[in-house]
């Protein structure tokens, strides 16, 4: 399989906006970090729009999003608990 210029931006769009986001909220609002799985699939919603709706790629943009999600679920969890400790 061959990385098309479609597939590397729609991964660096994938990356992007939830590494920035919680990277934002830790250094300014990290008692609101939660907020970062929400704005994130708000990002994804507004990003993909035109894929969300397309037949053959729903599936793997649903696993994709929800991989994501977790991924920065995870993150900001941790780091609220952490700052929470603190």
């Amino acid at each position: 399989m061959e990385l098309t210029p479609t597939m590397i931006l729609n991964l660096a769009l994938l990356i992007v906006p939830p590494v920035a986001l919680v990277l934002a909220f830790w250094q300014r609002l990290a008692r609101h970090i939660r907020w970062t799985v929400a704005l994130t699939a708000l990002c994804d919603v507004l990003l993909f729009w035109d894929e969300l709706f397309y037949y053959e790629s729903f599936g793997l943009f649903a696993v994709l999003i929800l991989v994501q999600l977790a991924a920065t679920g995870a993150a900001a969890f941790h780091i609220y608990n952490k700052q929470r400790k603190d």
